[in-house]
């Protein structure tokens, strides 16, 4: 099959450009200006161009997403350095930034048009639950290392900012279709229009999504549906402010397998299908202001709901509420920046005989505040950041997260940075005062126990937040005018690690239970290198090479499962990633991309296991501008396997699945 869909790629390449005649310029041609002048928000809540930024940032732009031919968030990231992307499935990413893999990857801080979408159930993102079109993202910028002194808790790793467009950019009627063997059906559909003094835009997109392959054989159990209903506008209030407004609906079903634990079963084991549902609403708001002196003034705010039911297992209802502000003002070489925020939320999460809950019922939240400096040392050329951000969590109290950074422009177009920082984990509620029990064995042979037994991991007797301190040095600039290069360094050092304590035993229901309580004693560290190499030779070619080096580290605490915990927690990542990324356009309107992603085998900690093995793909798409109002183009991902696994297990008894090949066609049509 994959020689078959080269094959057709290839033939679509040849004999579509004799049915274009039009001559336009095209304006999705490079500009090779911008490869140090990309601007960024994230690094500092201040505008900056990527090429004076003292961070390891990346951009990728909407355009990256579109030549790459994905359809979700997390296959967008997969060609950033440092991050670390593997699907477990046709609707689940275990998706991180410098280690901690997982689906409940927890020091990774996503955000959409920086409001925190995190899930304060597990400290991470449900991927599934953010199926934002892409067709609004204007960018994504990522940030590897921490950000907390200006973006708070979780903010340990990494950074990835979801910036979305304004509905001034999206005017008119637009329609995108999407179907393939992957995604059967993929629909986007968009109104715009002007308003007093403003814009708006309305949109709606709608996923069905069928399975993949469980290893061994049978069907995945992960087919995937999605309906998001999305509304911004923008106004201008005149000596108020610009004040824009977002609102979503969403509903999400998406299929999962569990094999739950039974002493009844000969297996001692029970398949248990089951359909996950995510829905929610949303409101935000955010009014800036630009003073007549230069200084401006933000603030933002929102309101969520989230309703999650995990089949029978767990039902988690959610209201929360984030608001902060922010000031930025010049004084002499100082550029400052001061602001505080509030976080509360009221969450409600009903168990069952898997899921043991103390407490129905939790209300909890922070509040923080920072400051922001960044001094100019000698004009144009070196230029010291300093930063310090405080926060009170209600479970875990007082934390001071600091930040200095220092830039030097050693010449024009090339800058060194060095940055050192900390970062904090808040806990979460799975730690607070949840347990589970998703392992079981058989019963060891007498006089040793009759019983087979269960595992279960218990919520900590004492929370602590977990800690990170940071070490980083990089260097990013032009060697050439058609050539980017980004280098970065870094090592961190681990604190207060989850990991668990020794286990207690006991008899229940038929089980010898193995019950470990979660403890935060573990300790470790990370250290790695990180690379991005962009070669630009004309408007029509383009070259993007990545490579991260990951190595890891676990001080042993000498208790076999506190030791193994901590490796679980830790290394499930690959040591090296190497992606690069080709663009050819061969004339105006048509573009082809190749896209050759290698991932080393996952660095594992089970001794009963095999690691997930290494493997190479690649995803080609062609791309046909054919008016102005239609663009057309055909994809193929993952080419090289008829399929591969990608992660092993996680901390909830799914099944392990492989990624497929796929091929899907879209065609984009903006009516006016």
């Amino acid at each position: 099959m994959v020689r078959g869909t080269i094959r057709a790629l290839c033939v679509l390449l040849v004999t579509a450009p004799a049915l274009l005649t039009a001559a336009e310029p095209d304006p999705l041609d490079f500009s090779l200006g911008e490869l140090v002048t990309q601007e960024v928000i994230t690094v500092a809540r201040k505008r900056q161009d990527i090429g004076n930024v003292a961070a390891a940032v990346h951009v990728v732009s909407s355009e990256d997403i579109a030549r790459m031919g994905v359809t979700t968030l997390p296959d967008a990231l997969r060609l950033v350095p440092g991050v670390h992307v593997a699907a477990t499935g046709n609707n689940r990413w275990a998706v991180s930034v410098r280690g901690f893999n997982g689906r409940f990857a927890n020091s990774l801080l996503v955000m959409v048009d920086g409001q925190t979408v995190y899930s304060p159930l597990f400290s991470g993102t449900f991927w599934e639950a953010l199926d934002i079109p892409l067709a609004e993202v204007d960018r994504i910028e990522v940030i590897r290392g921490p950000g907390a002194s200006i973006w708070g808790a979780n903010a340990v790793n990494g950074i990835v900012n979801i910036i979305t467009k304004w509905a001034r950019a999206t005017q008119g009627r637009e329609l995108q279709l999407t179907a393939g063997s992957e995604d059967h059906g993929l629909v986007y559909a968009r109104q715009g229009g002007a308003l007093d003094d403003g814009h708006y835009r309305v949109s709606y997109q709608g996923r069905a999504r069928g399975t993949s392959h469980r290893v061994g054989g049978g069907d995945g159990e992960d087919a995937w549906r999605t309906h998001r209903l999305g509304l911004r506008m923008e106004r201008f209030l005149g000596a108020v402010g610009e004040l824009s407004v977002t609102a979503d609906a969403y509903r999400n079903d998406s299929e999962d397998d569990w094999h739950v634990p039974n002493s009844a079963a000969p297996t001692l084991v029970t398949a248990s299908p089951f359909v996950q549902r995510d829905q929610g609403a949303g409101l935000g708001a955010r009014l800036n202001r630009v003073g007549d002196d230069g200084s401006e003034w933000t603030f933002q705010g929102s309101v969520q709901y989230v309703d999650k039911a995990v089949g029978d297992f767990l039902h988690e209802t959610r209201h929360s509420i984030d608001l902060d502000g922010q000031y930025r003002f010049t004084a002499g070489r100082h550029d400052l920046i001061v602001g505080a925020g509030v976080r509360y939320n009221d969450q409600s999460v009903v168990g069952s005989n898997f899921f043991q809950i103390d407490q129905e019922n939790s209300r909890f939240g922070l509040v923080s505040a920072f400051v922001h400096d960044e001094i100019t040392l000698l004009p144009d050329e070196l230029t010291l950041t300093a930063g310090l951000k405080y926060e009170h969590h209600s479970w875990t109290g007082n934390e001071w997260q600091p930040n200095v950074r220092m830039a030097w422009q050693v010449a024009r177009n090339h800058m060194l940075w060095g940055a050192v920082s900390e970062a904090s984990r808040t806990p979460a509620r799975v730690e607070f005062d949840m347990s589970y029990a998703p392992l079981a064995f058989p019963a060891s042979a007498p006089p040793v126990t009759a019983l087979p037994k269960l595992t279960r991991f218990s919520n900590a007797t004492a929370l602590r937040a977990e800690r990170v301190r940071s070490y980083e040095l990089g260097y990013r600039g032009q060697p050439g005018p058609t050539t980017h290069v980004d280098v970065t360094a870094f090592l961190s050092r681990y604190r207060h690690m989850r990991t668990l304590d020794a286990p207690m035993l006991y008899v229940e229901g038929g089980w010898l239970v193995v019950d470990s309580a979660l403890a935060f004693k573990g300790h470790g560290i990370t250290s790695g290198l990180e690379a991005a190499f962009d070669w630009q030779p004309s408007t029509r070619w383009r070259t993007r090479l990545s490579y991260t080096h990951l190595e890891t580290r676990v001080d042993a605490l000498g208790v076999s499962i506190s030791d193994s915990a901590s490796n679980f927690y830790m290394r499930r990542v690959p040591r090296d990633q190497l992606g690069l990324h080709l663009t050819w356009k061969p004339r105006t309107g048509h573009a082809v991309d190749a896209v050759l992603r290698h991932v080393a085998e996952l660095v594992h900690s089970d001794d009963d296991r095999a690691p997930v093995a290494a493997y190479t793909e690649l995803d080609l798409q062609y791309g046909w501008r054919a008016s102005p109002s239609l663009t057309l183009a055909v994809t193929g991902r993952n080419l090289l396997d008829a399929h591969h696994q990608e992660f092993d297990r996680d901390y909830m008894p799914s099944v392990i699945r492989e990624i497929e090949r796929s091929v899907h066609f879209s065609a984009q049509w903006a009516f006016d």
